[in-house]
Order: structure tokens, then C-alpha cells, then sequence
């Protein structure tokens, strides 16, 4: 059974960990688990509040398992039908390692949001995790959907139909079918289904399990005593005043991804039918849930949604839509260089979206497609409007950027493909020691802390082509090295600098944060260093760095070893020059 196969990964991560010992159980690992009702609830604001005291892990199921993987939200495919070989050598291994960087010291923040049918298969994942439940009022949500546009940004029509089929599988059928009839509905009518249905499934996962509650409206108008509530309950230390961040340039804030907005009012901008709608397909759907739900299961959903009273409406102000970068080129990119530094040669720009788009390309010809088995091995593709900027063509079978994001920096790439792409072009990663000394006397980050709520050109204003842009600014990248994890543990590899999303202060860069192989997220991408006795023609080919990883890859399937030991055969086939057998 998968609940059962669940189960045994969990405890097998856990034990890792220190969980297990004697039969008893220890919770001083287990990460913290924020679930969201639905979106926009305030789970950004609730990670930056808590950054500097504990590391933040946004969406790791949701966002990094790609849409196949039979443990992601996105899934239409029901779970129990995956069998009893429910997940291959290559999605157990990631899966495992995935987790295991969930837990550490501090204890870390986990933000989920959505998971709708993956609810259980989270929990059961994370099944001593202290969790907080986000909550939001619907009209709260729809206005921050109205205001965005979201529902067409994020393809909610789709992700309204996907849900919709997985309600009639075999498995949820009996529930859930009658709660979201397949009716092509407006938005405001198939928003409000959705939310209920999240909410649902979510106290149906819960009943019976710890949880505390948080909520969006207490949060907006008591931060103060809300965070203090929060502190006392996960015992970490916070400022006695809430310091909410303040952009470098306000203007160009992008506030879609940028979560720096200070609010103190409780306002939904909608008209009074669309909020009527969200409300009335609210409790409608609450009322169906009535024939085939617990009622306790349906109360407590009910009094996560509750508290739309306490919005006052306005009419929406039409705004023109603009696009998200002006449609003037930009400043052109230097040729790639190097400029010796604390030892080494840097290259002057991170690596960029065209150039791995090149890369991925290239290795697809050679055979070695991006995304197996569910699992995205070097970069995690996502929607252009969720901040995913290279994107697979099937049909002419290459990578291809987001117009106008050619010269920006690649992220949502993982270390095994940063690691790739230093091996491709004669360079390595760098290591936290060299990157310390490099940013010693570097100016301030230039794009941090939502200076411009996305990241910015490769290109910093101002620099020339034998200096080195954004050193600790736009990004964090990848390192070479990372911490001890002892020989069972799966390895990690350190993060370092500053990104458009995390603060710039000195001290933020110079925190050790540090990630599994195959992890990724919007603030991490690719500096490259040379040493000197490498260049462009030590590089590998795409052919042999294929060769390599499909290698690995066939090794998973062969005698048991750890999940360390895996790792580091990893770690040897993309970084030396002739890995051992």
C-alpha cells in the first residue's frame, strides 16, 4: 500500500536524523509544517518574519516534484493506481533526500499551500512535524486573486479541472465527487468550490493531530502579538516589533513575488457579486461536504473560512496591464571572463537563462532529459507566470527562454546542474571559503530584499567586463562544498550571497545555508571560477556529461548502498576528471 511504503520512507529519513532511538521518539528535528488553506494567506510574511531564525523551505512538494511524480499535488493520475512499484530507484532516491534536508538546527519552516489530494501523503511524510494551519477568509483571497489576476496567471482554470478529475478517482470519489461538478463554472464560483474542497481535505488530514492556527486577519491587524504567539509556540527568539521590510526602489517592485507590502486595513477589493459568489460557493459546497463528510471534519473547515464579515469592500480599480520587463533589450552582456580574486579567477556574470538553455538542450540530444522517473535532476521547470523562465519545447525537442529573459541569470537550477554546467565549461563552482574572502570590502547587494521583486540582468549598472557583477546581489549560488552530513546522511552543498528575495545585510550573506543536490528555488543559480590551470578546452562534452549521469542513474538500481554514498558517486562523476567505476 502507499501509505505504508510512505511510512517506512519517513521513518527511514527520520532515523537519520535522530529520531528513533530506543523506540522513542525525539522532536527536536522534525520541521515545522505551515499549511495554507489555499494561497495568499500570508505564508510569505509569516517566512520572512522567521528567516533569520529559521531556514525556509517554500513549497518543496508542490513547486520542486515535477507533475508526473505520483507524490505531486499536480498528479491527475489517482496514487493507488501507481501499484506496488509506486516510485522507481531514481524518484525513491530524490524523495528521500528531499525530505532529508527538510530537517536540522535550527528547526526549519516548511510552507505548503494547495496540496488539495496530496494533503495525507505530506503529512504522512512528516508525521512529527508541529504544524500551523494558515487561514484566510475568501473574499480576502479572491481580492489578492482579483488584484493579480491570478486566476489566469497561474492557470487555475486548469488546475480547477485537474483537481476535479482526481475528486472522481476511486480513491476520493465517494467524498469528494459531488463537490466539484464539472461545470466549466466562472471564477468567483470555482474559486470559492476550490477553497472549500482545500479546506476540507486539509481538517480531514488533521483530525485528530496537533495543530495551532493562524490567522491572515489576526496577522494584518496585531503582527506584533500574533508573531509573539508564534515565537512562544516554536520557542525561537524574535524582535519585540514586527520590522517589516522596506524596498531600495519602491517603484520597481514587482508585487506579485514580492511579499514587502505592509497592511494594516482589511479590505477585499471586489464588487459585492463577485463576493457574494466566492461566499455563497463557499458554504455551498460546505453544505454538499454534509452527505458524505465527518462533521467535525466540515466544522472546522468551515471555521477556517469563517471571517468574511470582517472585510470591507471596494470597487475594484481597473488598472492597466503592463508587462513585466519594458521591451527595450536592455544592456548587453559581455562575453563570459574571468577576473583573478581571493585566489581564483570569477567569472564576471552569472550564468544565464540563454546559456542554460544551450546546455539543457544539449543534453537532451545526447540522452539525458532534464525531468525522469518525476524527478527534475537539473533544473525545475515552472510556469512562465509562477517565475519559470526555460521552458521545454516537445514538439522541436530544445530549451527555450521567456522573451526578453535571455540575459538573466538562471535559477531554479539544482547543484547537480550547476555542477554540470561548470564541468561543460571548463570552470567549477566555488567553494564558501573562497566566496567569504571574495565578498570581503564587495559593495551592498544591489537586488535584495524585493528591491525589484524578481531577479535582474546579469549585467549590474555601472560595472565593466572585467569586473565581476552582482557578487553577492540577485542570486545566491551554488558551492562546491557544503557540511558534514556523516556517511549515511545524503550530501549538501553550501548556498552563498545574497538573492533578489533574502536580505542583504552582511551578516545574511555570510549565514551558512546550505541544500540537497537535486533542491532548487527562485534565489539560486550558477558563479563559476577558474583555476588556473583550466579553461574552456578542459570542459566536457555534452555526450560524456550524459554518459556520466545516466551512469548514476543505472547505479541506483544496483547493490543497496546509503543514501550518502549514492551522493557522493554523484558528486565524483560531475566533478572529476575521470570518475572511478
Amino acid at each position: 500500500m502507499l501509505t505504508a511504503d510512505l511510512t517506512t520512507l519517513a521513518r527511514r529519513v527520520a532515523a537519520l536524523h535522530g529520531q528513533y532511538e530506543a523506540g522513542s521518539l525525539a522532536h527536536t528535528t522534525a520541521p515545522v509544517l505551515a499549511l495554507g488553506t489555499f494561497e495568499r494567506v500570508g505564508s510569505n510574511w509569516l517566512s520572512d518574519s522567521l528567516r533569520a531564525e529559521m531556514p525556509q523551505h517554500n513549497e518543496p512538494f508542490r513547486q520542486q516534484l515535477s507533475r508526473k511524480h505520483p507524490t505531486s499535488p499536480y498528479n491527475r493520475i489517482p496514487l493507488e493506481l501507481t501499484g506496488g512499484a509506486w516510485l522507481g530507484e531514481l524518484e525513491q532516491h530524490h524523495l528521500a533526500c528531499a525530505l532529508s534536508d527538510l530537517y536540522g538546527h535550527p528547526r526549519h519552516l516548511v510552507k505548503e499551500t494547495n496540496l488539495f489530494f496530496s494533503t495525507d501523503t505530506t503529512l504522512t511524510l512528516l508525521p512529527h512535524s508541529p504544524v500551523l494551519v494558515l487561514t484566510r477568509a475568501p473574499v480576502g483571497v479572491a481580492s489578492s486573486f482579483a488584484r493579480g489576476r491570478l486566476w489566469k496567471r497561474w492557470g487555475y482554470g486548469e488546475r480547477y479541472a485537474q483537481v476535479a478529475v482526481t475528486a472522481r478517482s476511486a480513491r476520493w470519489r465517494d467524498e469528494f465527487k459531488l463537490l466539484l461538478p464539472q461545470d466549466d463554472p466562472e471564477e468567483p464560483i470555482a474559486l470559492g468550490r476550490l477553497m472549500a474542497v482545500n479546506a476540507l481535505l486539509l481538517a480531514r488530514a488533521l483530525k485528530g493531530r496537533a495543530h495551532t492556527i493562524v490567522s491572515y486577519e489576526q496577522h494584518v491587524t496585531d503582527p506584533t502579538g500574533t508573531l509573539g504567539r508564534i515565537a512562544a509556540l516554536l520557542n525561537v527568539d524574535l524582535p519585540a516589533k514586527v520590522q517589516q521590510p522596506r524596498p531600495t526602489n519602491p517603484i520597481a517592485t514587482d508585487s506579485t513575488f514580492a511579499t514587502n507590502r505592509h497592511k494594516s486595513e482589511l479590505v477585499a477589493g471586489l464588487d459585492c457579486r463577485t463576493a457574494e459568489l466566492v461566499s455563497e460557493h463557499v458554504n455551498a459546497t460546505l453544505g454538499r461536504a454534509a452527505q458524505t463528510l465527518d462533521p467535525q471534519v466540515i466544522a472546522t473547515a468551515a471555521e477556517w473560512l469563517a471571517g468574511d464579515y470582517l472585510y470591507e469592500l471596494h470597487e475594484p480599480v481597473a488598472r492597466p496591464r503592463r508587462a513585466e520587463r519594458p521591451a527595450a533589450a536592455g544592456p548587453k552582456v559581455p562575453l563570459p571572463g574571468y577576473c583573478p580574486m581571493a585566489g581564483v579567477s570569477w567569472r564576471n556574470t552569472l550564468v544565464t537563462n540563454a546559456e542554460m538553455a544551450d546546455l539543457l538542450t544539449m543534453l537532451h540530444v545526447a540522452g539525458m532529459p532534464n525531468t525522469q522517473c518525476g524527478t527534475n535532476l537539473l533544473l525545475c521547470p515552472m510556469p512562465h507566470e509562477r517565475g519559470g523562465r526555460l521552458h521545454f519545447d516537445a514538439k522541436e525537442r530544445r530549451w527555450a527562454v521567456s522573451p526578453g529573459f535571455e540575459a538573466h541569470p538562471a535559477y531554479w537550477v539544482t547543484w547537480v546542474g550547476a555542477a554540470v554546467m561548470a564541468a561543460w565549461s571548463g570552470a567549477r563552482l566555488p567553494t564558501r571559503a573562497e566566496a567569504l574572502e571574495a565578498s570581503l570590502g564587495a559593495p551592498s547587494a544591489r537586488n535584495s530584499a524585493y528591491a525589484i521583486g524578481d531577479a535582474s540582468c546579469v549585467v549590474e549598472p555601472g560595472l565593466g567586463a572585467g569586473q565581476v557583477h552582482h557578487l553577492v546581489g540577485n542570486l545566491q549560488a551554488w558551492c562546491s562544498d557544503g557540511p558534514a552530513q556523516g556517511a549515511e546522511r545524503p550530501e549538501q552543498r553550501f548556498l552563498f550571497g545574497a538573492a533578489w528575495n533574502t536580505p542583504g545585510t552582511r551578516a545574511a550573506i555570510q549565514a551558512e545555508r546550505s541544500r540537497y543536490l537535486l533542491g532548487s528555488s527562485r534565489g539560486v543559480g550558477i558563479r563559476l571560477v577558474r583555476d588556473p590551470d583550466t579553461t574552456q578546452a578542459t570542459g566536457l562534452g555534452a555526450w560524456e556529461l550524459a554518459h556520466r549521469l545516466n551512469g548514476w542513474i543505472d547505479d541506483l538500481a544496483g547493490p543497496a548502498r546509503s543514501l550518502g554514498e549514492l551522493d557522493r558517486r554523484l558528486v565524483t562523476a560531475l566533478t572529476a576528471a575521470e570518475p572511478s567505476s
